[in-house]
């Protein structure tokens, strides 16, 4: 899910309450500033500290909000930031038809101006979300992955002694219900889709995506046991999870050296 930062002033506050209420609802991480902001911090480091952790920034335009020095200096922040990263990152949201900063020109909007139509905006809204672009990790991200990967496949090799070649899986030859798991986690993650169409399994009724396996790992390195080891060696399993380790290992190089 996404990380969102709501551009916006105080005069439009229950708004930014309600949109944030039903972001988090929806899955979704909200930044803003009543919520994020202690008493003795410093606010423009708090507020840039915000703007650099997120996926994106919604900026309510209002009459009041294209007024405020506090909104202009959080667009020119994530302007740059979107120059930077080469992508989508400001979302304008209009609360009242204003006329629109030059540099938001020709940017599709979501119109709230109705609120009888709020629910069908939030909808379209959510659906932008989901359907955005992931975001190309860092160098210092992929290695921190490669990492804790590396830690997982020592996991797996502390289990499994022998180990065949990677064997090729394909989607169709799937159950319904794999299907339904993997499509499920691609959609959250879609970065993972590569790995879950082709090698994603089953341990009877549990179905072992990418995303499954590297939690269940995680808990084995913290609490040192997860029920996936005794599952793993009665379905005679290693073999399909060390071959998942090794796809995404072999993605991860893939990625470093571009």
């Amino acid at each position: 899910m996404s990380k969102i930062f709501l551009s916006h002033t105080s005069v439009d506050k229950p708004f930014v309450r309600k949109l944030s209420a039903d972001l988090r609802n929806n899955g979704h991480t909200v930044w803003i500033d009543e919520a994020e902001i202690n008493i003795g911090d410093s606010l423009i480091g708090k507020i840039r500290e915000g703007l650099d952790s997120v996926d994106y920034v919604a900026v309510i335009l209002s009459k009041a909000s294209i007024q405020s020095e506090w909104v202009k200096k959080e667009l020119e922040i994530a302007s740059n930031k979107e120059i930077k990263e080469k992508r989508v990152i400001i979302l304008p949201l209009i609360i009242e038809y204003v006329e629109m900063p030059s540099f938001l020109e020709g940017k599709l909007y979501g119109d709230f101006s109705d609120k009888e139509k709020y629910k069908a905006t939030l909808q379209l809204l959510l659906r932008s979300l989901a359907n955005s672009k992931i975001i190309k990790k860092s160098k210092e991200e992929l290695e921190t992955i490669k990492k804790e990967l590396a830690e997982a496949k020592g996991i797996i090799s502390k289990y499994k002694k022998t180990i065949d070649k990677v064997t090729e899986y394909n989607l169709s030859i799937k159950d319904v219900k794999l299907k339904e798991k993997i499509n499920n986690e691609n959609n959250l993650h879609p970065e993972y889709a590569p790995i879950n169409n082709v090698y994603a399994f089953d341990l009877g009724d549990i179905y072992i995506t990418l995303g499954y396996l590297l939690w269940a790992l995680g808990k084995i390195q913290m609490h040192g046991s997860h029920p996936i080891i005794l599952l793993l060696s009665i379905y005679d399993k290693w073999d399909d999870a060390h071959r998942m380790l090794e796809a995404y290992d072999d993605m991860i190089n893939t990625n470093t050296e571009k």
